[in-house]
């Protein structure tokens, strides 16, 4: 089994305040605004956002290289109200898992609302997507929240 080690950072502006962009993480119903793909069917979600608790998902893709039942799970280590979340998380294809990665994220306020700053390292396993496509994945749920805003 060959594995692939990958970091990436995206940061963006967000035209609202630290807490409301928070709030989008934490809120179950704000976060699935943004976070469900409108392309997938999501069969099950749930959020727990505390420290120690997690996400769970579970998502049926039906056409395209990446058919088949995609689940992730999701630990939060560090949450600071406002400022900062750490969390783990893995992903999984048909049963097995393909990628395992810390993710954090940073809000920093700014004139112009909040500076969002995503990074994430992550280990990637064979069959995995890499870290090149998971940062376009990540860039594009971005995208979705600030949009959330607008």
């Amino acid at each position: 089994m060959t594995i692939e080690h990958g970091n990436f950072s995206v940061s963006r502006t967000i035209a609202a305040s630290p807490a409301s962009v928070f709030r989008a993480f934490a809120d179950e119903d704000l976060k699935r605004a943004w976070f469900l793909n409108p392309h997938l069917s999501a069969s099950d979600y749930a959020l727990d956002f505390r420290v120690g608790g997690g996400e769970r998902g579970r998502f049926t893709m039906t056409e395209g290289p990446a058919t088949g039942i995609h689940e992730n799970a999701t630990t939060y280590f560090d949450i600071k109200p406002d400022e900062r979340i750490v969390y783990a998380y893995s992903m999984s294809w048909d049963g097995r898992v393909h990628s395992t990665s810390l993710a954090t994220v940073e809000l920093t306020p700014t004139e112009a609302g909040t500076r969002l700053d995503y990074t994430e390292a992550g280990v990637f396993f064979e069959g995995s997507d890499g870290a090149e496509m998971r940062q376009g994945g990540m860039e594009a749920l971005i995208d979705a929240l600030v949009a959330t805003f607008k």
